[in-house]
C-alpha cells in the first residue's frame, strides 16, 4: 500500500522595497536570525533616482505575482528634498489607497533610524534633519553610524531584538501621539507594523 505524501508547509513570501542600505541589512540580519520555515522574506534595495521610480518598482513587483505581500520603506525626509508628482504624493500619503495596489508603506520621519530608537525611548516631537537624530540614538548604541562598514560589522537587530516589544509599544505611544499633529515634520514610524506582519506571518 502507498504511502500517504504528507503535504508541504506552505511558504508566504514578502518583498521589501527599501530605500537604503540601513533597513537592507536590518532585514537581512532579521531574516537570517529568525529563520521563519514559513515565511520567506525579500529585502531588495534597487536602484532608483526617487521615490516614485521606488514606487514603481514596488507596483511592478506586486503585478509580477512573485510575491504575497509587499512593502514598501522610505524616509519622509525625502518629500522635502525631492520634487515628486501629484500622482506619487497621493499614493504615499494615503496608505489605503495605495493598499488597493496591494502594496503596505513603512514609513518614517525623518529616516529608519527612528525605528532604533523607539526601542529605547519616544523620540522628540521633531528633529530638524537625520543627524540629530542619529545624535540622540548614539546616547543608546554608542558609535553607531549608518555607514555600510559599521552596520557589516554590527548585528542591529541581534543588538536590539530583546528590546522589540518596547519599540513597539513606543510605536503605538507614538502614533496616538501624532492624531492631531498639524505639522509633517513630526516625528513617526510605521516600522513596527511591519514587524508585527512578520511576527504573524512566521508563527503560521
Amino acid at each position: 500500500m502507498a504511502r500517504a505524501k504528507k503535504n508541504k508547509p506552505t511558504v508566504t513570501t514578502i518583498l521589501l522595497v527599501v530605500e537604503g542600505t540601513t533597513e537592507k541589512i536590518y532585514f537581512e540580519r532579521l531574516k537570517g536570525l529568525e529563520r521563519y520555515s514559513s515565511l520567506k522574506i525579500r529585502p531588495d534595495l534597487p536602484k532608483h533616482s526617487n521615490l516614485t521610480t521606488l514606487l514603481d518598482y514596488a507596483k511592478d513587483e506586486q503585478a509580477s505575482g512573485a510575491y504575497d505581500y509587499v512593502w514598501l520603506l522610505f524616509d519622509r525626509d525625502v518629500l522635502q528634498t525631492q520634487k515628486l508628482p501629484k500622482t506619487t504624493l497621493d499614493l504615499i500619503n494615503n496608505p489605503e489607497k495605495l493598499k488597493k495596489h496591494g502594496i503596505d508603506i513603512a514609513d518614517s520621519m525623518p529616516c529608519f533610524e527612528i525605528w532604533f530608537l523607539l526601542h529605547y525611548c519616544l523620540p522628540k516631537q521633531t528633529y530638524k534633519n537625520q543627524d540629530k537624530l542619529i545624535e540622540e540614538l548614539c546616547k543608546h548604541i554608542p558609535n553607531y553610524c549608518k555607514k555600510q562598514e559599521w552596520l557589516d560589522k554590527n548585528d542591529i537587530y541581534s543588538m536590539l531584538k530583546d528590546k522589540i516589544n518596547t519599540a513597539l509599544e513606543n510605536s503605538k505611544t507614538l502614533r496616538e501621539r501624532n492624531k492631531n499633529a498639524d505639522s509633517s515634520d513630526y516625528s513617526m514610524c510605521n516600522v513596527d507594523l511591519l514587524i508585527e506582519k512578520i511576527q504573524e506571518l512566521g508563527k503560521k
